[in-house]
């Protein structure tokens, strides 16, 4: 009886864990030939506990590899450090100074249909912000 209690735990935490193996994406380096929809110039509005805010984002290619920056008003343009796709979501990181402090944030757009959604996080996910990207035309 133990030891079928035992077979039983244990295959159904093997099930469990391969049941959520789909929902962890490892990122993968973003490329032209597997982010290539993400090139170009996007507008992102946004939504948080402080009220609305809009961001720049321009995405490219240079030397093979995809690049990018983000306009952020008062800090002006600031290069994306690390690009990656988590499934179907780009995923920039980036840092800027806050008051002499090096804050870090996280985009992460994700395709949806006709729509892009979009969510931000601030100093590993103190501030928090979503809505939705556009690329321009």
């Amino acid at each position: 009886m133990k030891r079928t209690l035992v077979l039983l735990s244990v295959v159904i935490i093997g099930l469990i864990s391969t049941a959520m193996a789909g929902f962890s994406q490892t990122p993968a380096a973003a490329t032209p030939e597997n982010a290539g929809s993400f090139i170009g110039d996007w507008m992102l509005s946004a939504q948080g506990d402080q009220g609305p805010a809009q961001f720049g984002l321009s995405m490219k290619v240079e030397e093979g590899k995809i690049v990018g920056s983000i306009m952020m008003g008062q800090q002006g343009s600031l290069p994306i450090t690390d690009i990656t796709l988590a499934g179907k979501t780009l995923v920039l990181k980036y840092n800027f100074d806050y008051q002499g402090m090096p804050i870090d944030a996280v985009i992460s757009l994700t395709p949806n249909g006709d729509k892009v959604g979009l969510q931000v996080a601030f100093a590993g996910g103190a501030y928090t912000m979503s809505g939705t990207a556009e690329k321009k035309k």
